[in-house]
């Protein structure tokens, strides 16, 4: 008898000891999410945890390591620690003492039954605690708000998504060259507030006189740009936006990105577009292209030629083991583009360059060697940095043989989540960058400005910059913005967002599970 109540309470201590590391673990994970990002949203978590982390920074893991292990460790040993004192008191200790009361004395003792109730109080407490830290923790991280919207259904893609494969979609004889940058978390806010943007001091100088002397569709009258839903808040998902017109909300049902064995095989996309028409489709990134899904989508939707941080190595293009921040920074980057971008401009192809950079990412950028110190901050600094590298980069391109027929469009792939680094901003309303260069002739630009548009009209505005006619202007969830018909946006207003956050049938049997093919 004697040691199965010994067994019931080793049993109870490990049981409350593995409870209560989960939840330091959880609580501890929230709040360096919360530190590490700013305002993330809950389908990126979900959509992190269900992907390898091959390509993932290392210093991310690190920092997770480093700001979560120790905590929960230490918490884990204490709260254990008191729990264990307790429960040794109640079976072993006793104090006993007397109180005189009108010269009678009485014996008092506090004995096991005492510190029994102590320890029922204690953990029960405990149970309490975890309880409400567990709520308080879900609801902050938008746990309760995902899974509103998952249980709520929409039919939204039934009455507006545009089939590419059902619209007539005219490209010119002479197709045009495409080179498509996404300047990772590159936004207007960076921008003074002069110059439309948010800041005090304007941190991207050149990439706002590019968008002036070109072609910027902004939601105001000056620099603006695009509005991100959170199904399209980070990289992957905002390709996935820009190059089919619809959100990315691959983590409702199990379905083909979390065994990583197809990627929306039912969707049509950009770069399906473009490899029917004889395109030729590069992706160039300085981090393992694995990372979140990217190699996958761009292989199997336009059987994008892949020239990641494994192909920098592969090529000659930096020394084996060399890695910093996600990979090799900008730098090297955009002269790896160069000799990539001559090559091609040689061999007479018609093409589609795409490129993603990387040293403005969370939570603090990359300082390089080309980087100056101009302000305290350390992130601004690295956004001051890419401001020049991009500008030197576009002014490369316009030097080139082949750019005359050849349209450039710079856009940022999400807002920062950067933590720290909003205070001056006020109710800015922030917005991604854009600019489009040496666009056709003959397109409608009586129409840029103060236009209400999210992440998903980019997509048929792109095939526009080619000069490609779209029968109705629209594809996808997206309008194209060289037209004078509404966004969706526009038409509907705050319930477009709304629905798009929801579960959609439509989405699960023709996109996840390519039903329509």
């Amino acid at each position: 008898m004697k040691r199965v109540k010994e067994k019931k309470i080793r049993a109870d201590y490990w049981i409350m000891g593995i409870l209560t590391w989960i939840v330091l673990l959880l609580i501890s994970s929230v709040t360096w999410v919360k530190s590490a990002w700013n305002d993330v949203d809950f389908s990126m978590i979900m959509f992190q945890m269900h992907t390898p982390l091959s390509g993932t920074n290392n210093e991310v893991i690190y920092s997770y390591v480093a700001g979560c292990i120790p905590r929960t460790i230490g918490g884990t040993l204490v709260i254990m620690g008191i729990y264990w004192l307790i429960k040794g008191f109640s079976k072993k200790l006793v104090f006993s003492f007397s109180v005189t009361f009108f010269d009678k004395s009485k014996k008092v003792e506090i004995g096991k039954k005492v510190w029994m109730w102590i320890y029922k109080i204690y953990f029960c407490g405990l149970l309490a605690v975890y309880c409400i830290a567990c709520y308080h923790q879900a609801e902050d991280i938008g746990v309760f708000e995902y899974l509103d919207n998952i249980m709520s259904k929409s039919t939204i893609f039934e009455e507006q998504y545009i089939d590419p494969d059902q619209v007539i979609l005219e490209f010119p004889e002479n197709k045009r060259n495409l080179i498509l940058i996404y300047l990772e978390s590159m936004e207007t806010t960076y921008a003074s507030v002069e110059a439309g943007g948010g800041k005090p001091v304007n941190y991207i100088p050149r990439l706002t006189e590019l968008a002036e002397s070109n072609i910027n569709f902004s939601n105001g009258s000056q620099l603006g740009g695009g509005k991100v839903y959170s199904d399209c808040g980070y990289t992957i998902a905002a390709i996935l936006a820009t190059s089919s017109g619809v959100p990315f909300k691959s983590m409702i049902e199990g379905n083909s990105m979390s065994n990583y064995a197809q990627f929306l095989p039912g969707l049509v996309t950009l770069g399906d577009i473009l490899e029917r028409e004889g395109y030729s489709n590069y992706f160039l990134c300085g981090s393992e292209a694995e990372f979140g899904g990217r190699k996958l989508f761009y292989e199997e939707h336009g059987d994008y030629h892949i020239q990641d941080y494994g192909y920098a190595i592969e090529q000659g293009y930096i020394p084996e083991g060399y890695h910093v921040f996600w990979g090799y920074e900008d730098s090297k980057l955009f002269e790896i583009a160069k000799k990539e971008l001559e090559k091609l401009g040689n061999s007479g192809e018609v093409f589609n360059y795409t490129m993603l950079t990387a040293d403005t990412h969370h939570p603090a950028g990359y300082i390089c060697d080309l980087c100056e110190s101009q302000y305290e901050e350390p992130y601004a600094n690295a956004i001051a940095c890419s401001d020049r590298q991009v500008y030197d980069f576009i002014s490369w391109i316009k030097t080139q043989a082949w750019y005359e027929n050849t349209t450039v469009i710079l856009v940022g792939d999400h807002t920062s989540l950067a933590p720290d680094f909003w205070d001056d901003i006020g109710d800015y309303n922030r917005r991604t960058y854009n600019c489009f260069l040496n666009l056709p002739e003959g397109l409608n630009l009586e129409n840029v400005k103060n236009r209400e548009f999210d992440t998903l009209d980019y997509f048929p505005t792109i095939l526009a910059s080619l000069d490609v006619k779209i029968e109705g202007e629209r594809l996808g969830l997206g309008t194209n913005l060289f037209s004078d018909k509404l966004t969706l946006l526009e038409e509907i207003g705050k319930e477009y967002e709304k629905e798009l956050a929801k579960y959609s049938e439509y989405y699960v049997e023709n996109f996840e599970k390519g039903g329509k093919q």
